[in-house]
């Protein structure tokens, strides 16, 4: 367990699109920049993808930043990160994996 305070973390990425929950808004221009675009949600930003190509792309920017990959059911950001290196190719290395214990309580985990 890594004890480091969660930054960002991607909270859905199984579809089309990437959306990230931001905790810390020294991340938003990093994010903007990426090309994510802040919701209504103001600690959200979400931002449409074309490919799984184009999603690994984008997950390595986010890892770049430290942001963390939810863990969770079905095709959680964290499964998907894991598809898109172990089984396509696409990433290589680790990424931080989040998992929540309670709520407002989680584990990081080095994945």
């Amino acid at each position: 367990m890594i004890n480091e305070a969660l930054k960002a973390y991607v909270e859905k990425a199984d579809g089309d699109s990437v959306r990230v929950r931001v905790i810390d808004h020294t991340l938003d221009s990093a994010l903007r920049a990426i090309g994510f675009s802040q919701t209504a949600e103001s600690d959200v930003y979400v931002m449409d993808v074309l490919d799984d190509k184009q999603k690994a792309q984008v997950f390595d920017a986010l890892r770049s930043l430290e942001v963390a990959f939810s863990a969770g059911k079905e095709w959680c950001p964290a499964e998907v990160f894991e598809y898109l290196r172990d089984d396509l190719g696409f990433l290589s290395g680790g990424f931080l994996r989040v998992a929540w214990t309670a709520p407002g309580q989680y584990r990081i985990d080095h994945a």
